[in-house]
């Protein structure tokens, strides 16, 4: 039996994502005028953006720093977060959406499991945008590991989900859309690997030599990680741009369980009101609360 199969199944699910913007005007308007969300003001310094004004949590927060310095390409720090939309149905519409928007897109694939867009926004952070493909459609190995590739996606085959939806009800991020996985880049692969699987308590899905995914429940991933930039580079560092923060809720047993480990191992972290606030072995932030 894998270690997959032996662990009790559980839900993980993202709270929104917080980045550090040096120019929020130019972030707002790639933001909210292409990309579509609704902006909510905090502050002079906070902002959140979300699907439409009725959905109750945002996907993404941006915390305006002007001091803030550009992260080195070689830096830990976020490869990219990626927004989960309903069906595929969805994806067809946000294709179309943000190409009348001019959004211009890194590229697209075929993941086996799922299916992507790839951009990025004004200050480098990296975005994805996909709609997995049924459960039941995955293939797994003997080890209980998920199959996945990278494979060109069929833009006309996914059109064709569109081809009778009238242009305004054509939404790049429509209500439903949710903060699926983050992929982050890491300095030493085999190092994180070992803290998100032993220490927060992920199963590994995937290992490709230079790229990892983790998850609970059987999912694809929930965590990506990868050394392609950022090998034996410098960890993440405070008054830098990027990622500041990933919010994750899990049931309590398992937040309990969590904290016990922490307590043995050697990361920083610290409690607030219930919530843990963990940094990872490149500095990068982890916010846990119960679900």
């Amino acid at each position: 039996m894998s270690e997959t199969d032996s662990r009790p199944s559980y839900e993980m699910k993202f709270g929104p994502v917080v980045l550090i913007a040096i120019d929020l005007d130019t972030m707002l308007d790639f933001y909210v005028k292409d990309i579509g969300l609704k902006m909510k003001m905090r502050s002079n310094q906070l902002v959140e953006l979300r699907p439409t004004e009725q959905t109750p949590e945002p996907l993404l927060i941006l915390r305006y720093d002007a001091k803030a310095e550009k992260a080195p390409i070689d830096a830990a720090g976020l490869y990219h977060y990626a927004l989960l939309v309903p069906e595929r149905r969805s994806l067809a519409a946000t294709y179309l959406a943000l190409g009348r928007a001019g959004v211009i897109f890194d590229g697209h694939a075929d993941h086996l499991v799922s299916e992507a867009l790839y951009l990025t926004d004004p200050e480098g952070n990296g975005i994805e945008i996909y709609a997995d493909r049924p459960r039941d459609k995955w293939e797994f190995d003997e080890d209980n590991k998920v199959q996945m590739g990278t494979l060109p996606l069929d833009i006309d085959s996914l059109l064709e989900e569109v081809v009778r939806t009238p242009e305004n009800e054509m939404t790049a991020i429509p209500e439903g859309t949710r903060v699926g996985h983050v992929h982050l880049k890491v300095t030493e692969l085999s190092r994180s690997v070992a803290f998100y699987q032993h220490v927060v308590g992920l199963d590994l899905m995937s290992y490709l030599g230079s790229a990892a995914f983790l998850s609970v429940g059987g999912y694809h991933h929930h965590i990506g990680m990868n050394t392609w930039e950022s090998l034996g580079g410098p960890v993440r560092k405070d008054g830098w741009s990027g990622l500041e923060s990933i919010t994750i809720r899990i049931p309590q047993k398992q937040l309990n369980e969590l904290s016990s480990r922490l307590a043995d191992n050697p990361f920083p972290y610290s409690t607030d009101s219930g919530k843990l606030l963990i940094s990872d072995p490149d500095g990068l932030e982890l916010l846990v609360s119960p679900s």
